[in-house]
């Protein structure tokens, strides 16, 4: 449990925490609207799947793998007269 809980950070917290409202708000007032939601956000939060951010699904991005980024970015184009 403890390597499972080790990945999780502020956003999937979060997450849960909104999915959890959804669904608290759903015995408060029936709407699937909020169930369903609900039910997404925690199956994301705890199976690490989807997108909570705005920064795309993999923010945490080594400085490796940035390296690699830029070198292979180089553009080439044509200029359409």
């Amino acid at each position: 449990m403890k390597t499972y809980l080790k990945n999780w950070n502020y956003k999937r917290f979060l997450q849960l925490g909104v999915g959890v409202y959804f669904i608290w708000e759903y015995f408060q007032d029936p709407t699937y609207f909020a169930v369903f939601f609900g039910l997404l956000l925690i199956v994301q939060a705890t199976l690490n799947i989807g997108c909570f951010s705005t920064r795309g699904c993999n923010p945490n991005i080594n400085e490796e793998e940035k390296e690699k980024f830029s070198e292979n970015n180089d553009l080439e184009y044509e200029e359409i007269e």
